[in-house]
């Protein structure tokens, strides 16, 4: 049997993309051409529907991505087969994808890189710790509780397995569809050989899907102020049109007619007035960052502005999306709660996620 050989590595706290080569930090960027690309893909009304079929329940929209092969080059995963899962690390990383809705193989597939889950959790010369091998300064930043007992103890392997599945979702695992899971892995260390290592270990596990929009731009800026605004006679238009579902039952998954969720029910509406918005809360929000709108400050919202805040993918992702209807009473039109209606968005305001967006004129 070839000895096994654990790939201990450090976690930086870089920028997505961002990749460390000596003393130079190297920011690798998609070409505005592709992601450009990509955002028109999505916004066709047949895309997510011609990709996953209407009934797929992977996630929001009834829409996901399958993680993505492994490719190359590999390093340690070429002579060093996937291990058995010890039941109580398995645990660790269910209870960790259940939380932050990732797959449980990926989590795996980071374990096995790192230290064999758990087989070789000493110090890494770096100073990487733990079960997942974190480095002191990032796990100040990214360490959760995992265990329950109230505190985020870089040793606890229940806390870094929760961490891990933090630092990934924190890293845009789920957004960008494949290339998103590329770039949160590479955050987590910066080779192509480790992405593809984890990504081998995660497939040998039984691989997953992403719950998201795979054709999600990715994460953008603050979106482009200079749009022409949309007419007051079409926002109207368009919150009359809402105002007719009132009552109408949420279901998660639901785009019409009759039943809705929120994104599905925001998709409808602008959809109305010609505007095609993408399937899901968070591809809805990439979209508006990577140009068709534009981020505004809590206090300047109007009718027909968007809001985005983070709801039950975690505290990472954006899981929500609703309608400003009355800005002076702070309320919505959306399809939340058990039904379509009017609800107070002051609730959301002091979510780790919360942001106000103005969709341009666009016709794309």
């Amino acid at each position: 049997m070839k000895k096994l050989v654990i790939a201990v590595v450090a976690l930086f706290v870089l920028p997505i993309g961002a990749v460390l080569m000596g003393s130079a930090l190297i920011v690798s960027t998609t070409s505005a051409s592709t992601v450009q690309a990509r955002c028109a893909a999505v916004t066709s009304p047949d895309f997510v529907v011609a990709a996953f079929g209407d009934g797929d329940p992977a996630g929001e929209g009834g829409i996901g991505f399958a993680l993505p092969e492994a490719g190359t080059p590999r390093l340690s995963s070429v002579d060093n087969p996937a291990l058995a899962i010890p039941d109580q690390v398995k645990a660790y990383y269910l209870a960790a994808a259940d939380r932050y809705h990732l797959p449980w193989t990926l989590l795996a597939g980071i374990g096995m890189e790192e230290t064999a889950h758990g087989r070789a959790t000493g110090t890494s010369s770096a100073g990487a710790q733990g079960l997942m091998q974190f480095m002191p300064a990032t796990w100040a930043r990214y360490g959760v509780d995992g265990s329950g007992d109230g505190r985020a103890d870089i040793g606890d392997d229940a806390d870094s397995a929760m961490s891990a599945a933090n630092y990934l979702t924190a890293s845009g695992v789920t957004t960008g569809g494949q290339e998103g899971v590329r770039r949160a892995l590479f955050a987590y260390n910066h080779a192509d050989w480790y992405v593809n290592d984890v990504l081998y270990y995660a497939a040998v596990y039984g691989g997953g899907v992403i719950t998201g929009d795979p054709g999600d731009c990715g994460i953008g800026g603050q979106g482009n102020p200079g749009l022409p605004a949309i007419s007051n006679q079409k926002i109207a238009e368009m919150l009359t049109w809402a105002e007719g579902h009132v009552g109408e039952p949420y279901v998660y998954g639901a785009s019409g007619p009759g039943a809705w969720d929120c994104s599905g029910f925001t998709r409808a509406a602008f959809a109305r007035i010609g505007i095609a918005l993408p399937r899901t809360a968070a591809a809805q929000h990439n979209w508006l960052a990577h140009g068709n709108g534009y981020r505004v400050p809590l206090g300047q919202e109007q009718p027909g502005d968007l809001i985005f805040t983070d709801s039950y993918l975690g505290p990472n992702q954006v899981g929500h999306v609703m309608i400003v209807y009355d800005p002076a009473k702070k309320l919505t039109i959306e399809a939340g709660g058990t039904h379509v209606g009017n609800y107070s968005y002051t609730y959301w305001e002091h979510h780790n996620l919360f942001s106000i967006w103005r969709v341009g004129a666009t016709t794309s």
